[in-house]
């Protein structure tokens, strides 16, 4: 079983390898992203908008570009696992 220091997977974004470790708060997925430089920890969940659009965000609000690009890469990681 995993702990939740334990690493998920693994991403290259941008020429970094980001550590990615899945977690579950409450009934939301939410996905803590772990960067090689000095950056906090970013967490992301993908969201449903008003209309039913799905999107990537982060969690607090802030780092909306980052949780859309890093976002995109997780779910084709998550599509291929």
């Amino acid at each position: 079983m995993q702990t939740p220091e334990q690493v998920s997977f693994t991403i290259d974004f941008r020429g970094s390898i980001l550590r990615v470790s899945e977690h579950q708060v409450g009934k939301n997925q939410v996905f803590r992203i772990l960067f090689p430089d000095q950056r906090k920890p970013l967490v992301i969940n993908l969201a449903k908008g008003y209309e039913g659009d799905k999107f990537w965000t982060s969690i607090p609000e802030g780092r909306q570009q980052e949780a859309e690009d890093i976002g995109a890469i997780v779910e084709q990681h998550l599509k291929t696992k």
